[in-house]
């Protein structure tokens, strides 16, 4: 068994990790990695979809695409180009729990790209031709979704699964929210959400922190804190059974899932080790029994969404319409394996070790660790060490598998959306045994 600790650690200590909080609240957090000329700055907005109310479902997606359409000093233009001469990758996103503007430059460009970036989230004009521009877009967005089986099926079963809640709502928005959106609610939204009380800086690479303070300060020092009144309720879910038709499907979409701890539980190691073994990979459960020995499916796997408060753990399967009951009869019976019967300890640990091999080649990139150093600050409130991590995942035993499964998968809490090419699919709860 290789040491995966010792490479792990190998000139990532956590003494090059320090934190700071200026006076505004503004955090800023990095990480020193000498072996690289890179730099790669994070700046994070502790806002996202989850943070809407129903009818401006998609504001903040549309106000990290509005930022980059022109600020008080640079045009949409500019601002594209002087990235571009950088060489950096400037890239934003907007998740369910927050926004995030994102570059990755030499060490020697690093005060450019944070003026960039730092103009986009203090200075943007939310000029009105180029709100109604970007709205466009973003509806174009949307209609790809929809014209994506995999993405459209996705929202269908997030949307059943946790009804009535923002996290079940779709992040872009609906053509209906998107084009009421005004530019008064967009001015409004932005001016609670992006205060510096309420952003995260993170860098890593060829750096020093005080360099990142120093910036931050220049920056965002000056700013005036806010308190925002941001919704937090947990989402509440339902375990429906959802069939929607679709014409001009070839194949048949599948999701079923059942809900899990969340990201902040003790139980998150058991749970990413148990949906590896489940359908985390080429040599995991589904991906043999439904692609491998059966022929059912080019894609199956499952995955694990995550969040401060709540969890999901769901099986995406894309079939032919005749096989829909057998693919799906095949998931519940490796569910039922995992639930009754140990997992080997050869199985367990060769999944550990798969999950921390993926874990320290993520950790190639110095992206990476800015983003790791972003998502421990934002879902824990301190870094979370390599070391802790690995540790919680040693820890986990074959009885714990068994623990969650059964915990996860009860036959009364499992929902499952489907996309479809006909309406005569019928699906009933006793397809779900378990």
């Amino acid at each position: 068994m290789v040491d995966l600790t010792a490479v792990a650690t190998d000139g990532c200590s956590s003494s090059n990790i320090q934190k700071t909080v200026l006076e505004n609240g503004l955090i800023v957090v990095t990480e020193k990695v000498d072996h690289v000329s890179s730099v790669s700055l994070g700046i994070w907005v502790k806002a996202g979809s989850r943070h809407e109310q129903a009818q401006e479902n998609g504001i903040t997606h549309f106000i990290e695409h509005t930022v980059f359409k022109g600020t008080q000093n640079r045009t949409a233009r500019q601002i594209a180009l002087e990235a571009d001469i950088l060489g950096g990758n400037l890239d934003a996103f907007t998740t369910s729990e927050f926004t995030g503007f994102c570059i990755r430059v030499l060490k020697n460009n690093l005060s450019q790209a944070f003026d960039i970036v730092a103009d986009l989230l203090v200075n943007p004009t939310f000029d009105s031709v180029e709100i109604e521009r970007e709205r466009a877009v973003i509806i174009e967005e949307i209609k790809m979704t929809e014209d994506s089986p995999e993405e459209f099926v996705s929202e269908l079963f997030h949307s059943s699964f946790w009804p009535n809640h923002p996290v079940g709502r779709p992040i872009a928005g609906t053509i209906e929210t998107v084009n009421a959106l005004s530019r008064d609610q967009i001015v409004a939204y932005y001016q609670q959400a992006y205060n510096p009380a309420n952003l995260l800086i993170t860098a890593a690479g060829r750096i020093e922190h005080q360099q990142i303070v120093d910036l931050a300060n220049n920056y965002f020092g000056l700013l005036t804190p806010l308190k925002t009144t941001f919704s937090q309720q947990p989402p509440k879910e339902e375990s429906r059974i959802v069939i929607k038709k679709k014409r001009g499907l070839e194949q048949t979409q599948i999701i079923l899932g059942a809900p899990a701890p969340s990201i902040c539980s003790k139980e998150r190691y058991t749970c990413s080790i148990f949906n590896t073994i489940l359908g985390g990979g080429l040599s995991s459960r589904l991906f043999q029994k439904v692609r491998e020995e059966h022929g059912l499916a080019y894609s199956v796997s499952s995955n694990l969404n995550l969040y401060t408060d709540a969890g999901c753990l769901a099986v995406y399967m894309a079939v032919a319409n005749k096989n829909v009951k057998k693919a799906i009869s095949l998931v519940m019976k490796e569910i039922t394996t995992l639930k009754t019967e140990l997992v080997s300890e050869k199985e367990l640990q060769a999944t550990k070790d798969q999950i921390k091999a993926n874990m320290i080649l993520d950790l190639e990139s110095v992206t990476s660790h800015m983003s790791s150093l972003a998502e421990s600050e934002l879902f824990f409130g301190h870094h979370i060490a390599l070391a802790e991590t690995f540790a919680g995942i040693d820890a986990v035993t074959v009885e714990d598998l068994i623990v969650i499964a059964k915990t996860i998968f009860d036959q009364e809490k499992i929902a499952v959306a489907i996309l479809a090419p006909t309406e005569r699919l019928k699906l009933d709860r006793e397809h779900l045994a378990c």
